[in-house]
């Protein structure tokens, strides 16, 4: 999980003001709004709405610039924005968040309360949060000190005009807080488990990775753009790290720093992109749907809450928004999905399966449970198929079709569907356990237990410990039960 630290820049520099007291939001005047690459749902008014939906989108053109290496960022960007910080605070303490969860990267904040006649959320920290998506997307598995220098140091974007924007100018009040504080050595933010220190330490880290980011980019260019290609690659990221790490001259460096903070002028970065398209479909978005929000954000894990509560939270939730919209089948489905008896669980998702033909969710768990309960062969390959035909970009149902086309004998076509499968989700594990057990079934077994490890390499700081420990298990059964084949 990713969180903005402008929460605590707000907080030292309002000290008088508490915050507010959370509430819950409200249940109606929620929309949907849709852009290309974006995907917004928020009770913010229509005219802010719109504004916050065309920055996100602007934002995700202009910031992928900043990657090294040229590519499109696969998927789509999730948002929920709710209206202000009181509604925010009903599920986490943080301005703003970007983090995985089991459906795939969510970006979470609020309204500002700042800006006169636009409650649509402040630029530098919607920036700072479309970074963190972007690098969930295009480089999973950065570790927090990485991934929290880039987005801080993104945060700093200025939209120049409708195709260019600079990146890396220091406001004054940041410049004399980076001149007034240490730079923490590069070694040590590497080493630190940031998840255990208290705010000051952790303003004192963010501070930091974001010089030490601007350092490299500027210093070190070429040495990150092997970095980044490497991670492209798949190689494991403390692996590329190693190799870059290497003749580093980090003296040099802080010195380099010196000499910016002395003088007051650090390098920026002018990049050019292409505009993207305005177009914008809004939606009213339906009691039952808002229901179905206010579910994600409690299962996110963006709360403090013990995991109970939340769990208890996302279940009345989702149970409501069953209620409400009884033909709808994902409100039924995500339910469903929280079952843990084997054959409840298989006999649900045989009743949605036969009550909602048509639904893609309802086509894609059902696939899942075969698979993982290893129904008849017929019917799990029937299952899968449905499952690709009605979500031919879902990650369950791709990796899905590559098991099925694999125990087939089809190699060529369960590569195929895995290759397309990373590139719609490269922050999911699902693809790399399904590519190591695929390995392993030919006796390929070092490469099956890499691609187990590249499960666990993907995952986010702080991952649930209960999605570790299935994964260790999985690598270690892959490891005992392996058998390599000789080649001729």
């Amino acid at each position: 999980m990713r969180a903005s630290w402008i929460a605590t820049l707000v907080a030292v520099g309002c000290a008088h003001a508490p915050p507010p007291a959370p509430h819950p939001p409200p249940l109606t005047g929620w929309r949907t709004l849709r852009t290309a690459h974006v995907r917004l749902r928020t009770d913010l008014p229509s005219a802010d709405a719109r504004t916050t939906v065309e920055r996100l989108e602007v934002l995700r053109a202009a910031l992928q610039t900043a990657w090294f290496v040229p590519e499109e960022t696969p998927g789509t960007t999730e948002a929920i924005v709710l209206r202000d910080e009181a509604e925010l605070r009903s599920f986490t303490e943080w301005s703003g968040v970007a983090t995985v969860t089991a459906r795939g990267p969510l970006l979470v904040t609020a309204g500002s309360p700042f800006q006169f006649g636009d409650v649509s959320p402040d630029l530098a920290l919607l920036a700072h949060e479309m970074a963190h998506d972007l690098d969930h997307r295009r480089m999973p598995g950065a570790p927090r000190w990485f991934d929290e220098g880039l987005a801080a140091y993104l945060e700093s974007a200025e939209l120049i005009d409708a195709g260019r924007v600079r990146l890396g100018a220091m406001p004054r009040a940041e410049l004399e807080q980076a001149r007034a504080h240490r730079l923490i050595p590069l070694d040590t933010l590497v080493q630190t488990h940031w998840e255990t220190l208290d705010p000051p330490a952790l303003q004192e880290l963010y501070r930091s990775a974001r010089l030490w980011v601007q350092l490299l980019r500027a210093e070190e260019r070429e040495r990150l753009r092997a970095l980044e290609a490497a991670v492209a690659r798949g190689v494991p990221w403390r692996v590329a790290w190693a190799e870059a790490r290497q003749g580093l001259d980090l003296a040099l460096l802080e010195e380099a720093l010196g000499r910016w903070l002395r003088a007051g002028d650090f390098p920026t970065e002018l990049h050019r992109f292409t505009a993207p398209p305005t177009s914008i479909e809004e939606q009213p978005l339906p009691r039952w749907g808002v229901h179905v929000a206010q579910a994600e954000l409690w299962s996110a894990g963006i709360s403090s809450t013990d995991s109970a509560d939340r769990a208890r939270r996302v279940r009345a939730e989702l149970e409501t928004a069953a209620r409400t919209a009884p033909d709808e089948a994902l409100p039924r489905v995500l339910l469903a999905e929280l079952e843990t008896d084997p054959d409840r669980r298989r006999h649900q998702a045989e009743v949605l399966r036969r009550e909602y033909p048509r639904s893609p969710e309802a086509a894609v768990f059902l696939a899942r449970v075969l698979r993982e309960q290893g129904g008849p062969i017929e019917g799990r390959r029937g299952a899968m198929l449905d499952a690709v035909l009605l979500a031919p970009d879902d990650v369950d149902a791709l990796t899905g079709h590559a098991l099925e086309e694999a125990r087939a004998g089809d190699f060529t076509r369960a590569f195929a569907s895995l290759r397309h499968a990373e590139t719609v989700a490269p922050w999911s594990p699902t693809v790399h356990v399904a590519r190591a057990n695929i390995l392993a079934s030919m006796g390929e077994c070092q490469e099956a237990v890499d691609s187990a490890q590249r499960a666990l390499d993907v995952l986010s700081d702080a991952p649930p410990p209960e999605e570790v420990a299935t994964l260790v298990r999985e690598r270690a059964r892959l490891q005992a039960s392996c058998r390599s084949v000789a080649r001729p």
